[in-house]
């Protein structure tokens, strides 16, 4: 196999697993997790030496021009960003050498998603009231059912007064 044949086989490659493109997620933490092949993840500050096929991830949220400074330096596959405001974003991730420096040809992935605040209940509030009135007039009949006596059409047995005397048996 030719030299540029090898190369081109054993080339890094660098993709997200989560967030996937246009996904919805729910919450201000969100979790990333990229799949990285032919090239190490180590901590750059334990392996300072430039070490080919080996280095870290740059990854930039909302960041217009990603520089090196701005990058949040991660040494695993998975980081999380925390804190995120609702709305759509752009994560974008670089496969760099020990040294913070791009690869030759420089290694990236981006993908956009969106973020929402807490999960409101899925009713519309335009059927709520209805719904909340149905119930409440479901409940009080059911109240007013329970408590009224059956009447049935016989008349109540007379009651004797306290004045009269009880008759004798004999």
């Amino acid at each position: 196999m030719t030299p540029a044949l090898l190369a081109l086989v054993l080339a890094p490659t660098l993709s997200f697993i989560s967030p996937t493109l246009n996904q919805a997620l729910i919450g201000s933490s969100v979790a990333i997790k990229v799949a990285v092949t032919n090239f190490a993840l180590v901590d750059y500050k334990t392996h300072p030496k430039l070490v080919p096929g080996q280095g870290h991830l740059h990854l930039w949220l909302d960041q217009a021009k990603p520089i090196t400074a701005s990058a949040i330096k991660a040494t695993a596959p998975t980081y999380t960003f925390e804190n995120v405001k609702p709305g759509t974003h752009t994560l974008v991730a670089e496969l760099v050498a020990n040294d913070h420096s791009s690869l030759v040809p420089p290694i990236t992935a981006s993908v956009k998603f969106t973020t929402s605040s807490a999960s409101l209940p899925t009713t519309p509030y335009s059927l709520l009231i209805p719904i909340t009135i149905a119930f409440l007039s479901l409940a009080l009949a059911l109240y007013f059912i329970s408590t009224v006596k059956p009447q049935t059409g016989k008349s109540a047995p007379k009651s004797r007064s306290k004045t009269s005397k009880p008759r004798s048996r004999r």
